[in-house]
């Protein structure tokens, strides 16, 4: 079976984070549109891995809002510290909306969640998730900066951990990831700083990384 080239591929999520940062990109043919908003009640619901032949290369973002009486937002240096894990938390219980993301570049001073409650739009939390597809035994070379909390998650397994109430500042990871497709989820918190910020990079890696397919299953 034929698949996209890796480099054409890497090309074009390379343009995407250009558009990120406030330049301008051209396409040779017009950008399909945003895929649908996923059916159905399951917001635990992942999807399928998609048709990496015509997938749209992106994020599902839930966006939830911290209230400012929650015991993690503006902790004091008496207060318990919050956990660890992104799956024992509850920072992604208070669903404010959700939308298709093709990038996860969104640099510094990022506001997105405003529902007019007190301290808004100061605190929030966003949970993405997609599928990644390694196209052979690959190393994966990411630059990723947050204020405050962030975690990535492949195959349910943590790939890189940033939790904690911290200045913007990009560092480089790596990680190996074998040949196959792999569910891939990031976690994200603004609890405290001054600035909001998130920003994922690919900088290498024979992969690609697409929103999750909705449509319904197929027999075996």
């Amino acid at each position: 079976m034929n698949r996209p080239n890796p480099s054409l591929a890497r090309l074009a999520l390379g343009a995407m984070l250009l558009s990120a940062c406030g330049q301008e990109v051209g396409f040779i043919n017009e950008p399909p549109p945003p895929p649908a908003e996923p059916p159905g009640p399951d917001d635990d619901d992942r999807g399928n891995p998609p048709d990496w032949q015509s997938c749209f290369q992106g994020w599902r973002g839930i966006y939830s809002n911290l209230t400012i009486d929650h015991p993690d937002v503006l902790p004091r240096p008496a207060d318990p510290v919050a956990g660890t894990d992104p799956e024992r938390l509850d920072w992604w219980e208070r669903e404010a909306f959700e939308k298709f993301d093709p990038t996860l570049d969104f640099g510094q001073n990022w506001w997105p969640v405003d529902e007019g409650l007190e301290g808004d739009p100061s605190y929030f939390a966003v949970y993405w998730h997609a599928w990644i597809r390694a196209w052979s035994d690959t190393t994966v070379e990411l630059s990723l900066g947050s204020s405050d909390d962030a975690w990535i998650y492949i195959d349910g397994s943590p790939v890189v951990e940033r939790p904690g109430i911290q200045d913007f500042e990009r560092r480089t990871v790596a990680f190996d990831l074998r040949s196959g497709p792999y569910p891939i989820e990031v976690y994200f918190a603004h609890r405290a700083s001054v600035t909001s910020a998130l920003s994922m990079r690919v900088i290498s890696g024979d992969i690609s990384i697409c929103y999750p397919d909705f449509s319904e299953e197929q027999d075996p």
